[in-house]
């Protein structure tokens, strides 16, 4: 797996809290021999100067005065690599109160890293509960109180552990759910948007959507259509990353007031849509300069079809994947439908 990514900890952590991780590009124009020289306060001060307010205002703003002499200066920092894949955002990070050694590192992806050495190794963690629908999940925030923990995600997922993270249930949330939900504290959860829209299209809404795009001829409308750029996309690859992925999209941004009905949904082609990302009134012809590169042939589909569905089903052409028994001559199938080894 590809080591992608990076954050720092202290070469000699502070004893009362667990050892502060940072990502590769963090703090931004602070070399690591200078760390070692400011004091904590200084230090956030003006990484939060040079993350947040250029790119909003459009200006380079002066440091931040040194702050008072008697602050203990921050440890050394330590570049610890990470296992996740190129693309991946982190976006949080939490240790458990009662073992500070135990901590957990969120990002998107369905990204969630544990350690259990305070920070020197991490490992990925999986989550069943997390993983049994077809969602790709965006993990936004985590936090601890005691040995119990609550992690919150997009689209709306809650999983909740009492055991420090050993295990982790997933809470029922409703699909009418306001906003997203993006962070949580022991004091609750902030969500994305205070209007009561639902960020996310509710399952008739995908149903409506898939049946309205474009089918793709002589193919079964039920397993593969065109998005909205004429890819071809399969509905067994919703939120994945290659070129028959897709994933639905809100034609008016929901950021510029587009809500989550199925006359505002459209299927895009996974890199289309997150290329398109918040723009309004996009062409075809723009979609289609974000699309893959690559045409898929009746016998490349065929085969994918076979791999996923174990069937073949087009109007020219219906097969089915043979069992093994059939295969090794114990059973011979009283269903109608040719062999696809057969034909």
């Amino acid at each position: 797996m590809a080591l992608a990514h990076s954050i720092f900890t202290p070469l000699k952590p502070l004893t009362t809290t667990p050892r502060p991780l940072l990502p590769h590009n963090f703090p931004p124009r602070l070399p690591l021999c200078r760390a070692a020289n400011i004091n904590r306060r200084q230090l956030i001060a003006e990484t939060a100067a040079a993350i947040v307010l250029p790119p909003l205002l459009g200006v380079t703003l002066s440091p931040i005065p040194a702050a008072k002499a008697e602050e203990t200066p921050l440890s050394e920092w330590e570049r610890v690599f990470l296992p996740i894949d190129p693309g991946v955002v982190l976006l949080d990070i939490a240790f458990v109160p009662d073992d500070l050694n135990h901590g957990f590192v969120l990002g998107t992806r369905q990204t969630i890293l544990e350690t259990k050495d305070g920070g020197t190794t991490w490992v990925p963690r999986s989550i069943a509960s997390a993983e049994e629908e077809d969602f790709n999940y965006r993990f936004n925030s985590i936090s601890f109180k005691g040995k119990e923990g609550w992690i919150i995600g997009k689209p709306a997922i809650l999983l909740h552990t009492s055991d420090a993270g050993e295990n982790w249930e997933r809470i029922p949330l409703s699909s009418q759910l306001p906003g997203d939900m993006l962070s949580v504290n022991n004091s609750g959860f902030t969500s994305g948007n205070r209007d009561g829209r639902p960020r996310s299209f509710d399952s008739e809404a995908r149903k409506i959507c898939w049946s309205k795009a474009e089918k793709v001829p002589g193919r079964d409308p039920e397993r593969w259509r065109k998005d909205a750029a004429g890819n071809i996309i399969g509905k067994q690859f919703h939120s994945c990353q290659g070129c028959l992925c897709f994933e639905y999209d809100h034609i008016v941004p929901f950021s510029k007031g587009g809500d989550s009905v199925s006359d505002n949904c459209q299927i895009l082609q996974t890199r289309v849509n997150r290329s398109k990302a918040d723009k309004v009134a996009v062409d075809t012809r723009h979609l289609k300069g974000y699309s893959c590169d690559i045409n898929f042939s009746d016998n490349d589909l065929d085969k994918i079809e076979m791999a996923v569905y174990g069937d073949i089903k087009r109007s020219d052409n219906q097969c089915r994947v043979p069992t093994i028994d059939e295969i090794m001559g114990k059973y011979k199938s009283k269903n109608g439908i040719a062999s696809c080894n057969s034909q």
